[in-house]
């Protein structure tokens, strides 16, 4: 096995012990055992448990923003781009539901642990959901001066479609992400909001 599947293998195991057990609770000893190598290996290629949840949380987010991004930049106008982006999130926490959990868990354990204040102060999300509003902007729909009101907006249904994957099942995420959806589509009230 050479180094890079290696890495990928301690980065997976990684991430599935820190969702399901929190950052404090998992041990290199667990992952090691989750990732089928030897404890040693783990350190050899992360170093200290801080550094292996960073690397974690980045190889994570990193995915999780190249298929954001890819889904929105597809779409043609700006409501389908917010449509894309609400699926995006959708189809992660369908088919990798502990993607979804392993970031909410490490935003969490990043405010109680200093030694993971990377995480705390990464601001990925944020700075795509205002690429994705100046988008709206550059399209002529969004006005200018409704920039932070569409950026505040945005990231409450991204995050909060994202959060709501802890506490309920898929089936009733699909209802939630379904109903964001027609929101923001002006579909869901019988009467449009002048």
């Amino acid at each position: 096995m050479d180094g890079d599947e290696t890495r990928l293998r301690i980065l997976d195991a990684a991430r599935s012990c820190f969702a399901a057990h929190g950052y404090a609770a998992t041990t290199n000893r667990m992952i090691a055992d989750r990732a089928e190598l030897t404890a040693a290996a783990v350190y050899h290629h992360f170093g200290k448990k801080p550094d292996l949840m960073i690397a974690v949380h980045r190889a994570t987010e990193e995915l999780y923003r190249t298929r954001i991004l890819t889904a929105v930049e597809a779409a043609d106008d700006f409501v389908d781009k917010l449509v894309a982006l609400v699926d995006v999130i959708h189809d992660t926490i369908s088919n990798d539901p502990e993607q979804a959990l392993f970031y909410s868990v490490a935003r969490d354990e990043a405010r109680r642990h200093p030694e993971l204040k990377e995480i705390e102060e990464d601001r990925t999300f944020p700075q795509l959901f205002a690429e994705i509003v100046d988008m709206g902007v550059q399209a002529g729909v969004l006005g200018s001066d409704d920039v932070l009101l569409a950026r505040g907006a945005v990231a409450t249904v991204a995050t909060g479609l994202a959060m709501l994957a802890r506490d309920t099942t898929v089936e009733a995420h699909a209802i939630a992400s379904e109903g964001a959806k027609r929101l923001l589509l002006g579909s869901l009230l019988r009467t449009p909001v002048p």
